[in-house]
């Protein structure tokens, strides 16, 4: 029994901790030690990816049989360009519809959306270039003649929330 205890006191020493790691190095191949390299990288880039859930709540569309298209943008050139992160729709419902992006990355974003009212598959607009059916935009952003500007309808995903909830109000 004291001789075991002694053995161990000596390996918890700083030289002994110091000569067992580099035994144990020494014993292991370049490719050991690059399979634990590997393991410990992907173990620290999984602990930092972070993602959350957008939920846009669209507020007063119309009754009619229709679907919601919705698009999610990933900060402002992106918006300009009309390169979407990710899109999807819904069927439309009368009153209050939700629409859901899940596991988003932490940044900035803008969503835009509207009703295909006679269900095309496309935004119709009237004689001067206006929507002619309903449209919207996060932050509950309304367009000044034109495309809203990415300020008016970005906001930001942070690490510190799971669900970010953007309420907006569809215009006809």
């Amino acid at each position: 029994m004291t001789r075991f205890t002694s053995k161990l006191d000596r390996l918890f020493t700083h030289k002994a901790a110091t000569r067992l790691t580099q035994t144990y190095s020494n014993n292991m191949g370049k490719s050991s030690l690059l399979a634990v390299s590997v393991l410990f990288a992907s173990m620290w880039v999984n602990s930092s990816t972070f993602a959350a859930d957008i939920k846009l709540e669209i507020a007063g569309v119309n009754s009619q049989p229709s679907k919601i298209y919705v698009q999610l943008f990933s900060g402002e050139a992106n918006y300009l360009s009309g390169n979407a992160l990710s899109a999807t729709y819904i069927q439309a419902k009368a009153g209050n519809n939700i629409v859901a992006f899940s596991n988003v990355a932490a940044g900035e974003y803008a969503v835009r959306f509207f009703q295909d009212e006679n269900n095309n598959g496309t935004l119709d607009t009237n004689l001067f270039g206006m929507p002619s059916e309903g449209y919207g935009f996060s932050n509950n952003a309304k367009p000044d003649y034109g495309l809203v500007a990415y300020q008016e309808a970005a906001f930001s995903i942070t690490e510190d929330a799971a669900t970010q909830i953007n309420h907006t109000q569809i215009i006809y």
